[in-house]
Order: structure tokens, then C-alpha cells, then sequence
């Protein structure tokens, strides 16, 4: 009896060391799940600040010839603006879309902005530009005058590309306006650019 007493504590003993590695190996896989989770919701929540500089996709570059392409009635470009040989701004992401009619002479300049350090405030603005030239080659638009600066337009039809000169109003008050020349591109590049800042 003694004996059967004996054997049956030591296999209580051994019992409760297999069940104290279990609960161990238990709660060592918990705290690793966990571990992991931590790590997969840190990632994620970089990569969603990142994403929150560039909380947009840009369209890409597009140059139409439409209605009659050997008389150009109606161009359209689409785009965003990049400043000729110059910085990309990244705290600011817009995307333009110009369209020239032959039969009004007017271009129609359709600008939608998203401020990224305004926590992506979406704004947008229209003016149109009177056509000074339309020939088979070009279209250039007459100056267009804001309070510091004069624009233009310019829609290279052989090329098929747009541009855009900014000049400075000479003796404007409190003005510190640059001239400066505007190419319309694909706004990939505006968007990578903010993206790549972030990390």
C-alpha cells in the first residue's frame, strides 16, 4: 500500500512538471503572437503615415488633339505643374487639366490642390485665359494678371506638350514673386517625391 502511495505521488509530481511546461510554452507563444502583432501594427502605422503625405494618386500625363486633329478645335492637356529645372513640391499635391477651344479662342485651366500639411484640405480653381495665338503649331494664351504675377499659357501642338510662364509685376507691393517657368508632366513623379520625403 505504502508502495502504490508512493508511485502515485510521483506520477502527481511528474504531471504537474509536464502541465508547468505546457502553462510555460503557453504563455511563451502568447507573448510572441503578441510580440508579433506589436510589429505588424507599427509597420502599418508608418506606412499610414506615410501614405498621408501623399493621400492622393496623380494622373499621369495626357495630350488630346480632338474633333478635327489636323485643324486642333479642341486640345486638352492633363497634368500637374513642375516648376522647369526646379525643386518638387511636396507639401502641396495638384493635378491640372487645360482646355483650348478654336471657336470660343479661350483656354479653360481647371486646377484641383490638395494641401498635405493642411491634413489633405482639397481645393479648386478655374480662369480662363484668352487665346492671343492658334496656329497649326501652337496655341499662346494672352497674359493672364494676378496681384503679383502675370501668366501664360503656351500648347505645344507639334509635340503635344503645355507650358506655363510666370512673370513678376514690376513695383508690385509687397510682392516677392519669382519668374519662373511651368511644365505639365505626369504627377507620378510629385507623388513619389512625397512619398520618398516621408520615410
Amino acid at each position: 500500500m505504502p508502495g502504490r502511495v508512493y508511485s502515485v505521488a510521483i506520477m502527481k509530481k511528474r504531471l504537474s512538471k509536464s502541465g508547468s511546461r505546457a502553462d510555460k510554452a503557453i504563455r511563451f507563444a502568447y507573448v510572441a503572437v503578441v510580440a508579433v502583432l506589436a510589429v505588424f501594427a507599427l509597420l502599418t502605422y508608418q506606412e499610414l503615415q506615410r501614405q498621408r503625405s501623399a493621400p492622393v494618386i496623380l494622373p499621369s500625363y495626357a495630350f488630346y488633339i480632338v474633333d478635327n486633329p489636323e485643324k486642333a478645335s479642341l486640345v486638352q492637356a492633363i497634368g500637374t505643374w513642375y516648376v522647369a529645372d526646379g525643386p518638387t513640391l511636396t507639401e502641396i499635391l495638384q493635378t491640372t487639366t487645360i482646355e483650348c477651344r478654336k471657336t470660343r479662342l479661350q483656354c479653360v485651366e481647371s486646377t484641383a490642390v490638395v494641401s498635405v500639411s493642411e491634413k489633405g484640405f482639397l481645393d479648386s480653381t478655374s480662369t480662363v485665359f484668352e487665346v492671343e495665338r492658334w496656329t497649326d503649331d501652337a496655341i499662346v494664351t494672352k497674359p493672364e494678371k494676378g496681384r503679383c504675377t502675370t501668366r501664360i499659357i503656351s500648347m505645344d501642338l507639334v509635340n503635344r506638350l503645355a507650358s506655363s510662364v510666370i512673370a513678376a509685376i514690376p513695383d508690385a507691393d509687397k510682392c516677392k514673386e519669382q519668374p519662373r517657368t511651368l511644365r505639365l508632366e505626369s504627377g507620378a513623379k510629385a507623388r513619389t517625391d512625397a512619398l520618398h520625403k516621408a520615410k
